[in-house]
């Protein structure tokens, strides 16, 4: 398979992922209201810009599936690096909707609060996988066909001889657990960040993920107790 004109099933699975990231974005930008019972006008303002971007995100994830079997290679991560950024807005929206919920709406919902930070942790593991097989997955097929292409990510597989990996290839699963691992431990623990791309997107995620487990997670479950 040539990287540049053929197609990989990782691509599909990424594009699924953005799915099931736009279905949640649909209901937490029309659920945001329910956190806290009086909204601040900030709320509102990003409740507003959030739905309208949700419209915006779900046609591109549509284009990503549909174009899927159509495009070559290069030209369908372009367009998916552009709907994952579009995501990425609307995911950074939301948090900073929950957050403005938070300290600033009079007497928080914990369950609709509790719920909305579950749901927002999810996305950020299932955005950021997709950021990661984007930017790195190319990468490890062009490595495998024998070029010179620095990596990405360092697997497990890369800095060891295990029987069976020798022509070990990252799934989407790796970059899943990859995204996940940052998100819960704040920090990898799956691999090795090699590229200053996937170093900032990190940077960020973990930013992410301290707000809404620290903050957002920690302050429902004080108001339960």
């Amino acid at each position: 398979m040539s990287e540049g004109t053929g197609r990989h099933p990782l691509d599909l699975a990424s594009g699924v992922a953005l799915a099931l990231v736009s279905l949640m974005d649909f209901y937490t930008a029309r659920s945001l209201s329910l956190v806290a019972y009086v909204r601040p006008h900030v709320v509102t303002l990003v409740q507003v810009l959030e739905q309208g971007l949700s419209v915006l995100c779900a046609a591109g994830v549509v284009a990503v599936l549909v174009a899927w079997p159509f495009l070559a290679r290069d030209a369908h991560r372009r367009v998916a690096l552009a709907v994952i950024g579009l995501q990425t807005v609307g995911l950074t929206l939301d948090v900073l909707g929950l957050l403005a919920s938070t300290l600033y709406g009079k007497r928080a919902d914990p369950i609709y609060l509790l719920m909305e930070a579950a749901l927002v942790h999810v996305s950020t593991v299932l955005l950021f996988a997709t950021w990661y097989a984007a930017l790195d997955h190319h990468r490890q097929v062009a490595r495998a066909a024998g070029r010179v292409v620095p990596q990405g990510i360092a697997f497990g597989p890369h800095s060891a001889r295990y029987t069976g990996y020798e022509n070990w290839l990252p799934s989407f699963v790796d970059y899943f657990t990859f995204a996940f691992t940052v998100s819960t431990s704040l920090g990898p623990a799956e691999g090795l960040p090699l590229a200053a791309s996937v170093k900032l997107l990190i940077t960020f995620q973990v930013s992410l993920s301290l707000i809404i487990l620290v903050v957002l997670a920690a302050r429902a479950i004080g108001l339960i107790t």
